[in-house]
């Protein structure tokens, strides 16, 4: 898909940010070009944000409110103030955008184009800009540089006029002597008083005020009032009428007055409300406004009302934006929220403490201050001004002469009911178009407070970003976990799955969950290595791991293709020989092994891997109690130089003095191996060490048959290589603090298998054997012992388990509960990587996307089924089944439990054709 984003400011970094954070977690490829009309160092509108601007002009907001993708604009708390210069905004925002090309999502680029871009039209199923194509296009252009009202480009009274204010370089001009009258009083013209170098400034407004200055409440105080907060911004929500508006924030401002112990009555605070709170001395209002915010005196009403104004915005939006500004009296609520403006969003108290000492040095003129309705020629005249200075910004909403503008006048946008907005859907999406959006300054009127570089209070980016990401998915219906990790196929399950009757038969008659198990595949893969080793010229042998799965199918499976099972506990050992295995097509591999345990295999002939020198010789004591001849593979454990540490075996050389002559009831018929991983140099390696002990025991009158290299053979569960990079980009982007946490609590999955690996089985065990391995083998007349568990089973299960309920935890992430527990599909390692699928309920009404983590039965915080966030593209109901495919190998039982003395899941063998029975073990 290709995206265009106009404008790089601090919204179109936003966009950026959000829509490549989409397609890292749901696996989007996207060709984005960002267009701005000057250099990326000065991408926010008229270099409001750039870096090198000077260092007093401040940001009016807390730098708490300020955070990319990248990180927090001060995480370690090393500005000093509270209110970061805007340069030092620019900074980040630079930096950002140079990480996010450093964090790109595999499958996706970043172009940044230099471009004042002037001509976007739709074109069928896509848009134009300048001719070239693009799928989505979003326009974030923020602040107009030139607006029909500005005075740029002309003269008053042969006066040079400096308009726009910015950037920077605008003021330079302003010589020592000069007279400045400056239009504006707002946070602007504050820039320009401290970076111009007139003699004296003369402001020009219709009010005749300054803005109040940013007044916060101390820690205890605000303690106190946050109950206030929270009544007033619930009470927001539903309020009818500007009047009821008005009402709901003089109480949160009488109870914000009263917190801090300031002074001033209810008749005071709706003064402020209505606007109509004017002394008449600005200069005396803002030595009372800063003394206040700076705690010299108590808090004023007005800072009050700015409070409970401002700590409430977020309610404000929701309520007023979309529509609800009519609601609440459509052009009167737009006059009270520049008001507002006034008193909430003012400047910090350093920006006020400059003005007022240059009030006090003269500098600034207060004189002309309420004159604004006069015409500037004659203001300019009477003062004597040398130089007039722009200091208002082009307007909010559809600016004449702009981009925006011109989709206006051509029919491609339209304004919202009577204001300036420009019309969007929620994701921001043109009202009539498919595929061009805007996100900012243009839709004020239709959405409150949407020019800012706060992220939390309002939706319309991210709302973009989930509508352009989902329809750049090669496939968008597909349930997925962030990001995909889609299965190979298997045909038997893939016939399962889409048949919802047969599964919901499976859970009602045997609970959830249940194991759906089925052996052919094993029987074929079985095959496969036999056929491998065979290829090399040396007879291979496949012993099938039990402890991968309990199910006596398996077993049976092993048995029957003439091959053999490899246990680990006494009962593992009876149920195999109960199965008809003979004594000599079973190896006992267990970690401890009690006496009877022993005792049981020595009398049946089961070969026996002998872990250290002193089982092998609590061995040979047993079987000499009971007359009988033990047969005995001693486990090796490779040179610690060539493979890593092992706790499984001993040291060749500890072996072949243990051994230097055969015992008369022990009868070494092989060497035994137990290695960590899966790579096939490390198996070559291990045979060749195992042949040099083979080589000494038959020199020391020993006859070994065979090398056991155990398990470790490599499966693969994925269908596609690039989606397994994909995840290991993002989880490590995750990792080192950049991507967005997809899994719980930001777990790291440091311990995963490798869900894609090459080779696998037969083509990987040809490695093993090549090189003058499998040669040696021959020469010796050895077989080759495999111990494979995960990879026989490869294909040969699925659980499937019944969502119980669709919820949100405490802080409103959802939650996806199944009737199953986490170890239920766990192994030792931290998570099955293998996205789930969905058969949803017969005849339920789908409520829609819904990203979600799946959460189990035992009554802890971390019960995670899975602990990857699942996307579910058309929602989840209770009743649905969760199938979580290829899970037989080790997930279903190695760790399994019945805590809270739940059942264990049934394990059902399905064969196309059959009829689904009970497996024995739990029959």
């Amino acid at each position: 898909m290709k995206v265009a984003i106009v404008g790089a400011g601090p919204r179109g970094l936003w966009a950026a940010e959000s829509l490549m954070e989409r397609a890292r977690q749901r696996g989007a490829a996207i060709e984005l070009t960002v267009f701005n009309d000057r250099p990326l160092a000065e991408a926010s509108a008229l270099g409001a944000f750039q870096p090198g601007l000077p260092g007093q002009w401040l940001l009016n907001a807390p730098k708490s409110i300020v955070e990319t993708q990248l990180r927090a604009l001060d995480p370690d708390h090393e500005l000093a103030s509270d209110f970061p210069s805007r340069g030092t905004v620019g900074d980040l925002l630079a930096e950002s955008w140079r990480e996010l090309d450093a964090h790109l999502p595999p499958a996706c680029s970043l172009t940044h184009r230099e471009l004042a871009v002037t001509d976007i039209a739709p074109k069928g199923d896509g848009v134009e800009v300048h001719g070239e194509r693009f799928d989505e296009v979003l326009i974030t252009t923020g602040h107009a540089d030139t607006w029909p009202g500005s005075l740029a480009g002309t003269e008053i009274a042969d006066v040079p006029v400096i308009a726009p204010a910015y950037p920077a370089s605008q003021l330079d001009s302003v010589r020592d002597d000069d007279i400045a009258l400056v239009r504006g009083a707002a946070l602007t013209f504050i820039d320009v008083v401290r970076r111009a170098k007139a003699r004296v400034f003369y402001p020009v407004t219709r009010s005749g005020r300054f803005m109040e200055v940013k007044g916060y409440l101390d820690d205890a105080a605000a303690a106190q009032a946050a109950p206030a907060i929270e009544e007033a911004s619930a009470a927001i929500l539903t309020c009818e009428e500007l009047a009821e508006l008005k009402a709901i924030l003089a109480e949160c401002a009488m109870r914000v007055l009263e917190a801090a112990g300031g002074e001033g009555s209810a008749a005071d605070v709706r003064a402020v409300l209505d606007g109509a709170d004017f002394t008449g001395d600005p200069v005396a209002e803002l030595r009372a406004s800063l003394a206040a915010a700076e705690g010299e005196a108590p808090l004023t009403p007005a800072l009050a009302v700015g409070i409970a104004f401002r700590d409430t915005y977020d309610a404000l939006v929701d309520r007023a934006s979309f529509g609800g500004r009519e609601t609440l009296g459509g052009g009167d609520f737009d006059a009270f929220t520049r008001t507002m403006e006034r008193v909430a969003f003012g400047p910090p108290s350093e920006s006020a403490r400059e003005v007022l000492a240059l009030i006090d040095a003269g500098r600034i003129r207060i004189e002309l201050i309420a004159r604004g309705d006069e015409a500037l020629a004659d203001l300019a005249a009477e003062v004597g001004a040398t130089v007039v200075i722009d200091s208002v910004l082009a307007p909010p909403g559809v600016v004449e002469g702009t981009l925006v503008g011109r989709l206006v006048e051509s029919g491609i946008g339209e304004t919202y009911a009577d204001t300036r907005a420009l019309h969007i859907e929620r994701d921001g999406t043109l009202a009539g178009q498919a595929h061009i959006a805007a996100a900012g300054r243009m839709n004020e009127g239709l959405i409150l407070g949407h020019d800012t570089l706060r992220r939390s209070e309002h939706d319309v980016v991210e709302r973009w970003a989930d509508r352009v990401s989902r329809a750049a998915l090669s496939y968008p219906e597909r349930v997925h976990g962030m990001p995909p990790l889609a299965p190979k196929h298997v045909a038997w399950s893939d016939e399962l799955l889409a048949n919802p009757d047969a599964c919901r038969a499976l859970i009602e008659e045997y609970g959830s969950p249940v194991n759906v198990l089925n052996p052919a595949p094993m029987a074929a893969n079985i095959a496969e290595l036999v056929d491998a080793g065979e290829a090399a010229g040396v007879e291979t042998k496949v012993f099938y791991a039990r402890k991968a799965n309990k199910a006596l199918v398996f077993a049976d499976t092993a048995r029957d293709t003439g091959n053999g099972v490899d246990v680990a506990s006494e009962n593992e050992l009876r149920q195999v020989l109960a199965r008809g295995v003979p004594g000599e097509r079973i190896i006992l591999s267990a970690a401890i092994k009690p006496d009877a345990l022993l005792k049981l295999a020595i009398d049946n002939g089961v070969v026996i891997s002998a872990d250290n020198r002193g089982e092998y010789d609590r061995i040979a004591g047993l079987a000499q109690a009971s007359a009988r001849v033990a047969l005995v593979a001693p486990r090796l454990a490779p040179d610690p130089a060539t493979m890593p540490p092992t706790r499984f075996g001993e040291r060749l050389d500890a072996w072949a003095q243990h051994l230097a002559r055969p015992g008369e009831h022990v009868r070494a018929v092989g060497v035994h191996a137990h290695l960590h991983g899966y790579a096939a140099a490390d198996r070559s390696s291990a045979l060749t060490e195992c042949m040099q002990l083979t080589d000494l025991l038959t020199a020391a009158g020993h006859a070994p048959e065979f090398i056991d290299i155990g398990g470790g053979v490599p499966m693969r569960y994925l269908a596609d290589e690039g989606e397994w990079r994909a995840y290991q980009h993002a989880i490590e982007q995750q990792r080192n603090g950049y991507a967005t946490p997809f899994t719980w609590k930001s777990d790291p999955l440091t311990n995963t298998y490798p869900y894609w690996q090459e080779p696998t089985r037969g083509p990987w065990l040809g490695e093993v054997l090549a090189g003058g391995i499998g040669a040696g083998l021959r020469e010796r007349g050895l077989r080759l012992h495999l111990e494979p568990g995960r990879s026989l089973l490869d294909g040969c299960g699925v659980i499937l388990a019944e969502v119980a309920f669709v919820k949100t935890r405490s802080d409103g992430l959802p939650l996806v509960g199944l009737a199953m527990n986490r170890t239920q599909c766990r192994t030792t390692s931290d998570d099955y990587l293998t996205d789930p699928y969905l058969v949803e309920a017969s005849g339920a009404e789908r409520p829609g996307e819904l990203e979600a983590f799946l959460v189990g039965a035992y009554c802890i915080e971390d019960e995670l089924i899975l602990r990857r966030k699942i996307r579910f593209p058309r929602g989840v109901v209770p009743g649905d089944i969760v199938a979580i495919p290829n899970a037989a190998g080790y997930f279903m039982h190695i760790l399994e439990s019945a805590s809270h003395q739940i059942p264990l899941a049934k394990n059902v063998v399905w064969e196309p054709g059959g009829q689904p029975r009970l497996d024995d073990i739990d029959a």
